[in-house]
C-alpha cells in the first residue's frame, strides 16, 4: 500500500541516521513487503538480517517479532519444521525480554 511505502521511506531515514537503533526494524517492515508482495527469497533474506540486526544490537523485544514474523512466513511457505524453530526461538527471547504471557501466547497459538 501506499502508506506502507511511506512508512518504509520515513523508517529509511531513522535507519540511515541511527542504524543499531533502527536498521532492524527498517528490515522487518521490508520482509513483510516482500513476503506481502510474493517475493519469498527477499522476504527471507530481510528477516534473516533484521533477526541479526536486532540480536547484534540487543533488542530482544524485536528480535522475538521478527522471530515471529518470519515463523509465520514459513507457515504460508508449508515449511511448518522451520516456523517451529522460529516460534520456539520467538518464545525464548520474549521469556528472556520477560513477556511471559507473550511467549505463552505464542507456544499457545503456534504449537511448536
Amino acid at each position: 500500500s501506499v502508506l506502507g511505502l511511506k512508512c518504509i521511506e520515513e523508517i529509511e531515514k531513522y535507519a540511515t541516521r541511527a542504524p543499531s537503533n533502527c536498521k532492524h526494524k527498517l528490515l522487518v517492515l521490508q520482509a513483510e513487503s516482500a513476503f506481502v508482495a510474493g517475493e519469498y527469497q527477499i522476504a527471507q533474506e530481510k528477516y534473516d538480517e533484521a533477526i541479526d540486526s536486532a540480536g547484534k544490537n540487543n533488542f530482544i523485544q524485536d528480535q522475538a517479532l521478527a522471530f515471529e514474523r518470519q515463523g509465520i512466513f514459513h507457515i504460508n511457505q508449508g515449511n511448518t519444521s522451520m516456523a517451529s524453530l522460529c516460534f520456539a526461538q520467538a518464545h525464548s527471547a520474549y521469556l528472556a525480554w520477560g513477556a511471559k504471557r507473550k511467549a505463552d501466547l505464542i507456544r499457545v497459538k503456534f504449537s511448536f
